[in-house]
């Protein structure tokens, strides 16, 4: 593919390397010749649109085992739509489907409407070092490319640990991963991946004894969405699996359309219909989740997944009272750890709007041990402010700056901390004001209390007449500008407003930033 670049200790993906590897000595040019003539019309070049940059990307495939089924490189389709494929005869087929794409291994299983290119076979064993190979590719603005080499190596490099690869000598074109990689009888030994780029470029393939598991997953999904496994084999649970393992790795759409096709065969499996409300509240989209939802409490009213569900709504709505209730339902009927801590999170954010601090900051902290909101901004945000209104300052400027460091510093949640002064990492020291020349200037001393180096710490400092009524305002910005943590700093305010009127002095940092 040449829409961009993936590296990983060294590893560059075959789409965009430029090898100079070192063919094997050729076969015999005939028996070459007649390899390549059986092998080419069996690869396809797969080609679609890049989603992050609208640009049109490149790779190859190859139809394996049966009509109709490509398979290709995993980073071949990865942040790709609209996947095409175009046959040896320049016929552009459109109707493509990815039904497996496994990153672990960098293979794809794609099923193509109307391909009628004859399938490769897979080779029956390994082959061993020494065997001669050609590798078959389709790179974007040439003919079919050929080359030969011998295995040279079975290994397992270090960006893959657990995967033993091919290394062959047969150079292998930019622009085409995923094509096969074949033995002199024209069967499949591996699947062209990636190109190691140390001073002599050294190509890799993924062998073809990983790549049939992946097929095997993909081929034994369709026959249980297709109804060609019989009843009893058609497992919900399993579908649900399925549907999980691309809702993860976020391939939405897939799941999104698996999912519809396993409720038409199980309208009313329980698994199933919590994997089509995940699957739609990671879509964003809420009016499907709330059927899906309504759908599972018709099956089972006291079904603890759909409370939790339900709860959730409830809480994004702003009906916490209703929320509190049905979160509480969810836990008593038990769930599994990372639904019973997202009803805690329910209960901990409801009771927070409450004002009822100390009872959110427990159900907090229970939602708190899944991992998954544990790394979650929002809701070290919330237990940062919890522990403020507990009137535990310490903790609450440790939450926050926890909070901050989760989120990469992120505006909003800076914002959103500010607005309740957190976290406090400068505290003022001291402070005296005297009137000078007709005016009231403030000197003091600020520090840096926090773990983090800080810059421009401007300070506010307000006159209040003898009711409370703030009658003159100024700010500074407190020298030296950069304050490691530890450091002091002093400023100097001049009031401005009706300095004659002023009794009493308040000094607060208002702002700063972080390095």
């Amino acid at each position: 593919m040449r829409h961009g670049t993936i590296r990983a200790a060294g590893l560059v993906l075959a789409a965009l390397a430029h090898p100079v590897g070192q063919a094997a000595p050729a076969v015999e040019k005939g028996d070459l010749a007649a390899l390549a003539h059986r092998v080419r019309p069996s690869v396809v070049e797969v080609l679609g649109t890049v989603d992050a940059s609208g640009e049109t990307s490149y790779g190859t495939g190859f139809v394996l085992g049966r009509s109709g089924l490509v398979v290709t490189n995993a980073h071949v389709v990865r942040g790709v739509s609209q996947v095409m494929v175009r046959t040896i005869d320049g016929a552009l087929l459109a109707s493509v489907e990815v039904l497996e794409a496994d990153a672990d291994v960098d293979i794809a299983v794609l099923r193509v409407t109307g391909l009628t290119a004859p399938p490769l076979e897979p080779a029956p064993a390994e082959p061993s070092v020494g065997t001669r190979v050609l590798a078959v590719g389709h790179p974007r603005g040439y003919e079919f490319t050929v080359s030969d080499g011998i295995v040279s190596a079975l290994r397992t490099l270090d960006a893959r640990p657990g995967l033993e690869l091919i290394q062959t000598t047969a150079p292998i074109s930019p622009g085409s991963s995923g094509g096969p990689l074949v033995d002199l009888a024209g069967r499949v030994v591996g699947v062209c991946s990636m190109t190691l780029m140390e001073g002599q470029n050294i190509n890799f393939a993924v062998p073809v004894r990983t790549v049939l598991p992946v097929v095997d997953r993909a081929l034994a999904l369709e026959r249980a969405l297709s109804g060609q496994t019989p009843p009893d084999a058609a497992d919900p649970g399993q579908l649900a699996a399925w549907i999980r393992r691309y809702r993860m790795r976020g391939q939405l759409v897939r799941a999104g359309e698996l999912t519809r096709r396993a409720l038409a065969r199980h309208p009313r499996s329980l698994p199933l219909l919590v994997e089509a409300a995940e699957v739609a509240w990671a879509r964003d989209s809420l009016p499907e989740l709330e059927a899906f939802v309504r759908q599972m409490r018709r099956v089972d009213p006291d079904y603890g997944p759909a409370l939790q569900l339900e709860a959730v709504l409830l809480a994004e709505s702003g009906r916490c009272d209703e929320a509190l209730e049905v979160a509480r339902r969810a836990l008593a009927g038990g769930l599994e750890s990372a639904r019973a801590a997202s009803a805690h999170a329910v209960l901990a954010d409801c009771l927070a709007r409450a004002g009822r601090a100390e009872q959110a900051l427990e159900h907090l902290d229970r939602a708190l041990e899944d991992p998954g909101l544990a790394g979650t901004a929002d809701w070290r945000v919330l237990r940062a402010f919890l522990l403020d209104a507990l009137g535990r300052a310490d903790e609450a400027d440790r939450e926050a700056v926890a909070a901050l460091e989760s989120s990469a510093w992120d505006p909003v949640v800076r914002s959103s901390l500010r607005e309740r002064g957190l976290p406090r990492l400068v505290e003022v020291v001291s402070h005296r004001a005297e009137k000078v020349s007709g005016t009231v200037v403030v000197r003091g001393v600020v520090r840096n209390r926090g773990p983090l180096e800080l810059a421009d710490v401007e300070v506010l400092a307000e006159g209040l007449d003898a009711d409370g009524v703030v009658v003159a305002t100024g700010t500074a910005v407190a020298t030296p500008s950069r304050l490691v943590p530890g450091q002091s700093a002093s400023f100097r305010v001049v009031l401005g407003g009706i300095v004659e009127d002023v009794t009493e002095i308040e000094v607060r940092v208002v702002d700063f930033d972080e390095r």
